[in-house]
């Protein structure tokens, strides 16, 4: 139960700070100019870190989609949270150490003077590595009964915890998936999140009228046997839009995240971190009874309705400035000769 509450508070804390801090490059082999004593909390995002013997880190370390490596003779005293990505640990870390989704290898010289838990990560730990802490290794329960059913996404009758680890899961999962959508269609990405972006209001409108009026269309299209195969492909491309949607607005978020620290972000990294911060703030709102499903379905409204006012991204449907054109009048015809006054 211990165990259950602080693993809480530190993804929930380092999910805080992945909106407010800047991300950190990897770091040269000279010492930086602030000493080999850094202080404060690191969040590595999509790069590398490295911590090199005889530095020490004062703070948490969080690594989300990168790799880390804490070289022999360095020391971080804080929690390491890893998140999708890869951490090498040679040095001492007088903390917690919480891996999901990712690899954590301890190497001959790895000290770790708290708990290790890792949730659908890999832990390879060398024989002389110490742990003076526990070792909680977790995987997400899949149970596939008759008696459950068909679930709205984000939610199950699982515990608190199962529940926060199956909503991580399914976010590293679309995150990835956003990440392959934004190096494939990265035109069709940037158009869509722009329609959310300036036409929010009337892409939510699209997709309510499409969640409304799609049902309708699909028994028609059932009650035609002929059209069955075009049922279940209309089926198919409903869910594609719903998620294409999902990653679009994932975009626009890990856009406007890389303007506020003032960086530059391809559209797949953009997409993937938006993603992820999107899934997993509706996973966890989701969690609150009754009415936490509102937030995932207003944004999946926005999502969809751009789909479908672009086209699936083929075209731009912002307005376009109306240019006026002054048609010139008739030239005027030349007045005819006058003959020459009699006097």
């Amino acid at each position: 139960m211990k165990t259950k509450y602080w693993l809480i508070s530190i993804i929930t804390v380092f999910s805080i700070c992945l909106l407010f801090t800047t991300p950190v490059m990897a770091q040269s082999p000279t010492p930086q100019p602030e000493g080999p004593n850094y202080q404060g909390d690191k969040v590595v995002v999509a790069n590398t870190y490295r911590l090199q013997s005889g530095e020490s880190l004062t703070g948490n370390l969080a690594v989300i989609g990168g790799t880390a490596t804490i070289e022999k003779g360095a020391t971080i005293t804080g929690d390491i949270v890893l998140t999708g990505g890869t951490i090498t640990v040679n040095g001492t870390i007088n903390g917690n150490l919480v891996a999901i989704g990712g690899a954590a290898n301890l190497g001959e010289n790895a000290v770790v003077n708290g708990d290790i838990v890792t949730v659908g990560a890999s832990l390879k730990k060398a024989d002389t590595a110490k742990v003076t802490g526990n070792i909680t290794e977790q995987t997400p329960a899949v149970d596939l009964g008759k008696d459950n059913g068909w679930q709205f996404p984000w939610k199950t009758n699982q515990n608190l915890l199962s529940k926060l680890i199956t909503a991580a899961f399914e976010s590293l999962a679309l995150a990835a998936f956003a990440v392959v959508i934004g190096l494939v269609l990265p035109q069709q990405t940037s158009r869509i999140a722009n329609t959310i972006h300036h036409e929010a209001l009337v892409a939510g409108g699209v997709g309510l009228l499409t969640i409304v009026g799609s049902p309708i269309l699909l028994v028609i299209l059932i009650i035609t046997i002929i059209l069955i195969p075009v049922a279940l492909l209309f089926v198919l491309v409903f869910g594609l839009a719903f998620v294409f949607g999902w990653i679009a607005l994932g975009n626009l978020i890990g856009e406007q995240l890389a303007k506020f620290i003032h960086v530059n972000w391809a559209v797949p990294v953009a997409s993937g971190i938006g993603t992820l911060i999107l899934s997993l703030v509706v996973g966890t709102m989701n969690l609150l009874p009754c009415v936490g499903w509102i937030v995932g379905f207003i944004f999946g409204l926005l999502g969809l309705g751009a789909v479908i006012m672009t086209r699936f991204g083929s075209a731009d449907s912002t307005p376009q400035p109306l240019v006026s054109v002054n048609n010139p009048l008739p030239p005027t015809p030349p007045a005819p000769p006058q003959n020459p006054e009699v006097l």
